[in-house]
């Protein structure tokens, strides 16, 4: 059976995998085209500046205490025709029934997203003020000039509660499964913000430009995410920024759950540049920090396959649609896997040779470093997603799963740092994530939902592990043959 061109190209328009990826690619353009650039025409000790300065707002986002994830699987529970009663338990499996949306479950939690959210962000808007000028005070101190990298630095700052209150859009719309529709306007202003940004760097602007630059998109797609809410759900306009009880009972036990285990896992990750950046010469932290930067795009391009079915996902377990659900996140898994491993093993090969031929004054880390890297990532993925699934019950755990894992990674890595120098640093993650991690989040995944873990993991994860395991031996007997 063929299908006509007009007809796919609908599908891949409508389609929450595609125009995530087509999102995520032009994060990744973004890195081609206007990271270069900046490690061309900035010093060291810049470099070290604008990655921390996007550290730093990445960790921004992580600061909303785990309510994105939590108010976007309410609402896909709305979306499934669950009522507030039915939110309080979700671990029982449902009777199935034909989806039906709850709009008055709908009203009271947007009218508790929005309450929430304003005083979440003003709180951590606060803190990085404080603990992110804290940070920058090294760096900064090592450039010639440091007026202007502080001009930029309140700018960041001034405008992080726009940042903060984007997330109240954004996580209504992936509730509300309008991912697709999303995405597209992400693309066309994420090309707007690389097309800028390259002209910035182009006319011989600097870091304060940049920065100017980039934030004006920020705001711009704030305005962006609240229009296109309001026109797909209008009734949500009225809904007034107030705390519904019923709701807060539901949502506070796995929202702190949330949003400890996320402070504690990309929180401790990301962190750790910041640590790094005290403790080591620009030049190393400034490959370190690029490292950690592609490894984090590549982990967000290969979570689409699965991240974008999570309500769906959430709606099939309200309406108790259990073997439908399994074969979504199964499938989901094995992609994105398979993504995961194809796009480090290209970077392996790759990124040295590109670094070089571009004349950059920033290097790469080391192959065995990057590997392991690679490995803890992987493990960290496949946990992370049999985590989300387990979510799907409304019982978090990331609070001890990441929790516990945390506290592991950090005490590895300063044996291990001590001990064998900044190899130490992915070394210790992947023995965090693979001890405890994804054998607890696993162990949950399928008690909860009656799997047998090694015929689940057969067609998702092994074939993904065996390839990324045997071209590290090859790309490292290569390097010291």
């Amino acid at each position: 059976m063929t299908i006509s061109l007009p007809r796919f190209l609908a599908r891949l328009w409508h389609s929450p995998t595609f125009t995530t990826w087509g999102s995520l690619l032009t994060r990744l353009l973004s890195v081609v085209a206007v990271l270069p650039l900046v490690l061309v025409k900035f010093s060291a000790p810049e470099v070290v500046v604008w990655q921390l300065f996007a550290t730093l707002a990445s960790l921004l986002l992580l600061l909303d205490f785990g309510l994105a994830p939590t108010f976007a699987r309410l609402l896909s529970y709305a979306n499934g025709g669950a009522d507030i009663n039915e939110l309080k338990d979700m671990r029982q499996k449902r009777e199935r029934r034909d989806a039906l949306v709850n709009n008055e479950t709908l009203t009271q939690v947007f009218s508790t997203l929005r309450w929430l959210y304003m005083r979440c962000g003003l709180a951590t808007t606060a803190l990085l003020c404080v603990g992110g000028t804290w940070a920058l005070l090294q760096p900064m101190s090592q450039l010639s000039d440091a007026r202007h990298a502080w001009m930029a630095w309140l700018i960041v700052v001034a405008t992080s509660l726009a940042a903060v209150w984007g997330n109240v859009y954004g996580a209504a719309l992936q509730g509300l499964n309008q991912i697709a529709t999303m995405r597209r306007w992400e693309i066309a202003s994420s090309l707007g913000q690389i097309l800028s940004s390259f002209l910035v760097l182009t006319l011989h602007g600097g870091l304060l430009e940049l920065v100017i630059s980039n934030q004006a998109w920020l705001l711009f797609n704030v305005w962006r995410l609240r229009r296109l809410l309001f026109s797909t759900h209008p009734a949500l306009r009225e809904a007034p920024a107030q705390a519904q009880p019923e709701i807060m009972a539901v949502l506070w036990p796995a929202a702190w759950r949330s949003g400890v285990g996320m402070l504690m896992s990309n929180g401790i990750i990301q962190l750790s540049g910041v640590f790094y950046s005290q403790l080591a010469p620009a030049a190393e932290v400034a490959a370190y920090l690029l490292a950690l930067r592609i490894m984090t795009v590549i982990a967000q391009f290969s979570s689409a396959p699965f991240y974008s079915k999570l309500p769906v996902l959430a709606e099939l377990h309200a309406s108790g649609q259990r073997e439908l659900q399994l074969k979504l996140a199964r499938r989901g898994m094995g992609l994105s896997l398979w993504v995961y491993t194809l796009g480090v093993v290209t970077v392996m090969w790759c990124m040295p040779l590109v670094l070089q031929s571009i004349g950059s004054r920033v290097t790469f880390v080391s192959e065995l470093f990057w590997c392991v890297m690679s490995l803890a990532f992987f493990v960290e993925r496949l946990g992370a997603m049999h985590l989300q699934l387990y979510s799907m019950t409304n019982h978090v755990i990331w609070h001890i799963a990441n929790g516990v894992t945390g506290l592991l990674l950090l005490a590895l890595a300063v044996v291990f740092y001590a001990w064998l120098g900044s190899i130490g640093l992915p070394l210790a993650m992947l023995v965090a994530y693979a001890t405890f991690y994804c054998v607890y989040a696993m162990a949950h995944s399928s008690s909860a939902f009656d799997f047998n873990v090694f015929t689940f993991q057969k067609t998702t994860s092994l074939g993904p592990v065996l390839l990324l395991c045997g071209m590290s031996i090859l790309a490292i007997k290569l390097i010291h043959a």
